[in-house]
């Protein structure tokens, strides 16, 4: 333990409290926090963990942002205050309570934990935060600042950030779908390589043909353009939440496993296509100049229960060849990847 030195100027609010904006490292955040109970409320601990992966994320191309932690100086800080040097002296044994910022100090002490790369772990101890710290607020003071902060806060709107942001914007879409749709996560997504071999590899897609079959369910088209692009932008909240809940009901209604290709004709990308193209038409109402879909779109997508996509069904036997004949990898494929006669199929089948 040893004494924190955080430079700032200490500004009056009134002629009792004060307020001073400085930047502290997260090592000494994490010597001199306190969280009081009787201000704070409950830590959820489930928020501990994405938040330390984005944390962990600091270097990545697009960064991090954190807003700044707030901190009430219980004490008279006076005789701690240097005013020529413009720095508070913070003794051991004397600490800073959170009014906000708990969850994000919660999710840094997750992520060093768990951290065993220790170059690492030391360049975030040494980075440093925005922290307010407030002077003189008495204990009810304490807990409206933390009520007006958490009850006035606003989340920026995601459709609001991806405006800004100049990544490929159905790549953010496709890993942001992948991260909150537990569905999608079970059924499986190849992200690091450009194909999935088959029979040996049982997921049910790669994040490119991922992001084929959301341009063929949203569009109806295997190419997302520019246009396009823009609608995602503009829409993104509504998309992602869609998409999560229609990957949920999707993944609910077929079989389990379906990038099995020994049990399912499901894992080729051909009849992946076409189900997409099949719903889009079933489903989407507008996706031109906006992106509209049914009232209660979950029926059609339930309907796809009725299908046997087991490779014996003789529905699938003028559009497939034996792959890897007479090895313990033998499984049947698709002659071509064009989905459209398999579209033609399915409206056979289902629009009776």
């Amino acid at each position: 333990m040893f004494e924190i030195k955080l430079k700032g100027i200490i500004h009056l609010i009134n002629t009792n409290k004060a307020m001073m904006t400085t930047q502290i490292s997260v090592r000494d955040i994490l010597q001199v926090y306190e969280i009081d109970d009787s201000v704070n409320r409950d830590i959820n601990y489930a928020r501990k963990k994405p938040i330390s992966k984005y944390i962990d994320s600091f270097d990545s191309e697009i960064g991090i942002f954190l807003p700044s932690l707030v901190f009430s100086f219980y004490v008279d800080p006076t005789k701690y205050y240097n005013r020529e040097n413009k720095e508070l002296r913070i003794p051991t044994g004397l600490k800073l309570k959170v009014l906000d910022g708990q969850h994000r100090i919660k999710g840094l002490e997750y992520l060093l934990r768990s951290m065993n790369d220790k170059e690492r772990k030391e360049k975030i101890l040494d980075s440093t935060m925005t922290a307010q710290i407030y002077f003189g607020l008495s204990k009810n003071d304490e807990r409206n600042l933390f009520a007006d902060i958490n009850s006035n806060a606003r989340r920026v709107s995601m459709s609001l950030i991806t405006k800004y942001d100049t990544r490929d914007i159905t790549k953010v879409l496709i890993r942001d779908l992948y991260n909150s749709c537990t569905a999608l996560q079970i059924a499986g997504v190849e992200f690091n390589k450009s194909r999935i071999v088959r029979p040996a590899s049982t997921l049910f897609c790669t994040s490119a043909r991922l992001k084929v079959f959301i341009s063929c369910l949203l569009f109806g088209k295997i190419n997302i353009s520019k246009k396009n692009e823009q609608l995602i932008k503009d829409k993104y909240d509504e998309i992602l939440v869609f998409l999560d809940k229609f990957f949920t009901v999707l993944f609910d209604v077929l079989p389990s496993n379906p990038g099995d290709v020994t049990k399912y004709m499901l894992g080729h990308e051909a009849l992946q296509n076409a189900i997409a193209l099949y719903l889009h038409e079933v489903i989407i109402l507008e996706s031109e100049k906006d992106l509209k879909w049914l009232y209660n779109w979950e029926i059609e997508v339930e309907r796809l229960q009725f299908i046997n996509w087991s490779p014996k069904n003789s529905l699938w036997q003028p559009y497939t060849v034996i792959a890897r004949f007479n090895t313990k990898y033998e499984h049947k494929t698709f002659i071509d990847n064009k989905p459209y006669d398999l579209l033609n199929l399915l409206k056979n089948e289902l629009l009776l």
